[in-house]
This record gives C-alpha cells, structure tokens and sequence, in this order.
C-alpha cells in the first residue's frame, strides 16, 4: 500500500491565540473549525479586582429563550474569564487585541451567544448540582431574572446568582422514571438541611427558600 500524506495550511489572520482542532470533529460542540459567525465582546480596560463569577447567555438557532451558563473565576486575568467561559463547551472563547482594543470573541454557527458578564458574587454562593439519569422528567432554578431548566438525563454543576440579600431561589421539577430521587437543599454555613426529600418516580416537586449574604448552599438532585 502506497503512503498517503496529508498537508494542512493554516493561516490565523488575527493577533489571538485561537484554539483549535485540527482534525475537526462535528460532534464536538467546541470545535470552531469551519464556523463563520463571530460574537465578540470589548473588555478594553477591563480591570479585575473582587469579581469571582462569569455568565454567558447562549441559546441554539432553533429555540427563542436564552439559558445562561455560570462558573466561578478562578484567576482575575482575562485568561481566567476564557477559562471559566470554556467550560461551556459551546465553541471556543478567545481573545485578540485589534485597533488598541480587546475583545474576547467566539465563532459558532449553530449558537447564539448574549451578554456576557463578569462579576462579584461573594455575597452568597448557591451550587445547584444535577445529576439524574433518568430519561424522563426535568429540573428548574430561578433566582431573581436568572433561569436554568434542565430535561434529564443530565449531569452538571451551575451556580446561580444571587444579587441581593435574601434572594429567593426556587427550585422546581418532576422526577424521573427512576424509582426514587433525592433533593436536598443544604446551608454549608450553618451545616444544616433546609430540604432533605425522598421522592418517588414521576413526582412534581417544589421548594423554595431564601439565599443570605455569607451562606453558602449546595442544591443536588440525584435519581439514584
């Protein structure tokens, strides 16, 4: 068998390092080969001091309503809020300077991308852990104008904001087509269960309760 070689020319006509995967996989949402479209946002001057979270609003072409994706800030750099934006997995984030200013910017033709935002959350952190393997069901949190809604089967960790003192959260559902699933609701600070519930296989559940500044709270659902 004759060797095949395969030459690959790559030219990257910005001043950014951009990730990207050479090979390309369709099935990788963050793969940015071949996309067109560009969202980007001016972070000329941006200065980091006491901020601790990043949300991104995104949306796919076919649906009207933006979820928002939320991670912690682990390094108060620009290549902190790229870090914790990619963990999304919804295309790649990266910055490039053009004009004298920044932008940090993303390609994607199948998604919609909105605001982003950089801020201090350090009034109080909720954790809002899913992990359902059920097929049928699904799980909801709303703080303030936040919303996240979540169908099952699904694995994953946000973190809601909370953007005054005595934000309500609620958390609402149906369990799965497993035989029981657990919510809890627990107050790390004080070390207490606000909820602690067992419910069974196709139930609707609602709880809410009330996120002061200085607590934290961890909210799971675990379907088995």
């Amino acid at each position: 068998m004759a060797n095949t070689y395969i030459s690959i020319n790559i030219t990257n006509n910005t001043n950014g390092t951009i990730p990207l995967n050479i090979m390309g996989n369709p099935a990788d949402l963050a793969d940015i080969g071949n996309q067109t479209t560009q969202y980007r946002w001016d972070v000329t001057g941006l200065t980091l001091s006491t901020e601790n979270f990043v949300s991104v609003d995104y949306r796919p072409n076919a649906l009207p309503n933006f979820s928002t994706y939320v991670a912690p800030l682990l390094t108060l750099t620009i290549q902190g809020v790229l870090d914790a934006l990619n963990g999304l997995g919804i295309g790649s984030f990266f910055s490039y300077t053009s004009g004298g200013n920044t932008y940090i910017t993303n390609y994607d033709n199948d998604y919609v991308f909105g605001d982003v935002n950089i801020y201090d959350n350090s009034g109080s952190i909720v954790t809002w852990s899913i992990d359902c393997i059920g097929t049928t069901g699904f799980n909801d949190i709303t703080t303030g104008f936040f919303n996240q809604n979540e169908a099952n089967p699904f694995t994953g960790t946000s973190y809601p904001p909370i953007s005054t003192n005595g934000q309500q959260v609620d958390i609402t559902g149906t369990t799965s087509n497993q035989p029981s699933t657990k919510v809890k609701i627990y107050d790390q600070t004080t070390s207490t269960f606000i909820v602690n519930a067992g419910l069974g296989s196709g139930v609707p559940y609602s709880y809410t309760f009330y996120a002061y500044f200085g607590n934290n709270y961890l909210i799971t659902v675990t379907d088995y």
